[in-house]
């Protein structure tokens, strides 16, 4: 019963307006996308242009992502729950089943050295000269009437100001490494992190050496 999904349009026989699109084709749409475990309205979007099955459900009907992601916000949860219902329907059948599958991460070099690894207080200690350098340099380029020289003040302020940034990025990573050292059995007051990379890790390599990495 799909009532529910006409009520909202307004072009009808006799009316005036441009034709909708028909509800069964952006449910069907949305079900195939589900079972196929595609949950974005831009993926099924690009997924019309190159999959054959997307494209006949479309039956010649030109829909857009702006058309799914509108039908998919607009009906919320009795699309949900009609989805949710069918794809039950389907499963009891013995016509699709729901897998999950599990992807192991990839370990990536980043481009952090080694040595920009600190510890809390160190990392604290230099916030803390950071931030009273760029107090200093601020002060400096108010003050100065050179134009040459405020322009230089002002670059200094802005590589003081990108410092502090990284510093602050860094300290805040540290509650999430001491979480996964204290996982491993490790002494949490051991986290360290970059002062130019917050998001690198010293991780193990494929090599059996440790360098700063990522997860993705």
């Amino acid at each position: 019963d799909l009532s529910r999904f006409y009520a909202g349009i307004r072009a009808v026989d006799g009316g005036v307006g441009r034709s909708a699109i028909a509800p069964e084709i952006l449910l069907a749409l949305w079900l195939y996308a589900t079972l196929d475990g595609v949950g974005s309205a831009r993926a099924v979007s690009r997924l019309l242009e190159s999959h054959d099955a997307y494209r006949w459900l479309c039956g010649g009907v030109q829909v857009n992502h702006h058309t799914l992601s509108d039908f998919r916000k607009d009906q919320g949860e009795g699309l949900d729950e009609l989805l949710s219902v069918s794809i039950a329907s389907l499963m009891a059948a013995g016509v699709v089943k729901l897998k999950q599958v599990a992807q192991d991460g990839m370990r990536v070099r980043a481009s952090a050295g080694a040595g920009s690894f600190r510890r809390k207080e160190k990392l604290e200690g230099y916030l803390e000269a950071a931030r009273a350098a760029v107090a200093r340099l601020k002060a400096e380029v108010e003050a100065d009437p050179a134009q040459a020289e405020r322009a230089r003040e002002a670059a200094r302020l802005r590589a003081a100001k990108e410092r502090e940034a990284r510093l602050e990025k860094a300290l805040a990573r540290l509650p999430e490494i001491e979480a996964i050292k204290q996982r491993q059995g490790k002494n949490p007051d051991q986290a360290r992190a970059s002062m130019t990379d917050a998001e690198a890790t010293v991780m193990k390599m494929g090599d059996g050496g440790f360098r700063p990495a990522y997860n993705p």
